[in-house]
């Protein structure tokens, strides 16, 4: 077969749907989860984010626990809690492990999916210990995965572009190799659609499978496109391309490319290829399934990063939305847990059951 990185798009896309189609058939999976965000308070200052604010600034704050796992409780059915914030240089290691332990004290059957590489090598140069002792202490307390974020793109020049405080890739590599060989999986992110260039990807490509070669620990790659619309990159990069509506359609070519290549370049190590709909949008994300995908993400019920940065696809996406746009795209949806393990009866207790037990939760 012709090299992925030099097809035409039809061809890329139908090499693409083949090959999806061999490895998952027509199936197309999703999560039911929720995100918990802790804290706004961030000191790293990417240019490509809205969500965080300097210490000391309006809408710089951190939650307390208890107000974490009350917001937790709202959607007890979920099968995992996605767990990420800023970094808060006054947030000591014991509240991320408190957290933890409290989370898993009050909803003992939700996969915690907690802290970001970046977040981990906070928690390192906070605690004095190395990666491998953090996770561990991690494990211990409860977590289950590690999100694959803080990756954006896997060249230190181009991180330093984006985000100059960013921890470096050789750093990023530690921590998730820690991860995985302390028996913690992560997902595999990638965000594009800013300054990247194909060779930028193909490198970053190249990092991801020299880890999962190595430990096989990615449950699933997931590209993320660049939203521009309310921080500091986005106006800047529509300057230079000639007006927002031409960033735009730009991302919108980059992602039409980079998600068949994916699965072509990536499929046979990282098998679940995950579209965004917070990013492209139910709709679109409907039509990706058509370009290798054969994962939808989740439910939700709580995105606040994307929307701070000016998402226009809202926060939450009920399973029956999910399941009419796969529908829709000729797949049968199935609900899988954290770890791709599919789920009978997610709703087993039924949701007015659990909103039943979360009011009576809070209530405590």
């Amino acid at each position: 077969m012709k090299s992925p990185w030099k097809m035409e798009l039809a061809e890329l896309t139908a090499e693409a749907e083949a090959k999806n189609r061999r490895q998952n058939g027509s199936v197309v999976t999703y999560v039911v989860n929720r995100n918990a965000n802790f804290t706004r308070v961030c000191n790293v200052g990417c240019s490509f984010c809205g969500f965080g604010r300097r210490p000391g600034t309006v809408g710089a704050t951190s939650d307390r626990i208890d107000e974490v796992v009350a917001r937790v409780g709202r959607t007890p059915w979920v099968t995992e809690v996605c767990l990420q914030g800023g970094i808060d240089p006054d947030l000591k290691p014991d509240y991320y492990l408190d957290l933890v332990r409290a989370l898993r004290e009050a909803f003992p059957r939700m996969h915690l999916h907690a802290f970001s590489p970046m977040e981990i090598d906070s928690l390192c140069e906070k605690s004095g210990c190395n990666p491998e002792e953090m996770v561990a202490r991690l494990r211990a307390a409860g977590v289950a995965s590690i999100p694959g974020t803080a990756a954006e793109i896997l060249v230190d020049e181009v991180r330093r572009k984006i985000s100059r405080n960013k921890l470096p890739v050789a750093r990023w590599v530690r921590i998730v190799l820690a991860a995985h060989r302390a028996g913690l999986p992560s997902s595999a992110t990638l965000m594009f659609g800013h300054v990247e260039s194909w060779s930028d990807i193909r490198a970053h490509f190249d990092v991801l499978r020299e880890i999962q070669d190595s430990t096989g620990g990615f449950t699933e790659l997931v590209p993320l496109a660049f939203i521009p619309y309310q921080n500091r990159l986005g106006p800047l990069l529509a300057r230079q391309h000639g007006g927002m509506e031409r960033l735009e359609a730009r991302i919108r070519r980059r992602a039409r490319r980079l998600y068949p290549l994916a699965r072509l370049v990536l499929g046979d190590s990282i098998p679940n290829l995950q579209t965004s709909w917070v990013k492209l949008g139910g709709e679109q994300a409907g039509v990706s399934l058509s370009w290798g995908c054969n994962d939808f993400g989740g439910t939700l019920y709580e995105e606040s990063i994307t929307r701070s940065s000016g998402g226009r696809h809202g926060e939450r996406m009920e399973p029956e939305e999910i399941e009419r746009v796969i529908r829709g795209a000729g797949r049968e949806p199935r609900v899988r847990n954290t770890l791709y393990g599919l789920v009978k009866n997610p709703f087993s207790l039924g949701k007015k059951s659990c909103q039943a037990s979360a009011e009576g939760h809070l209530r405590l």
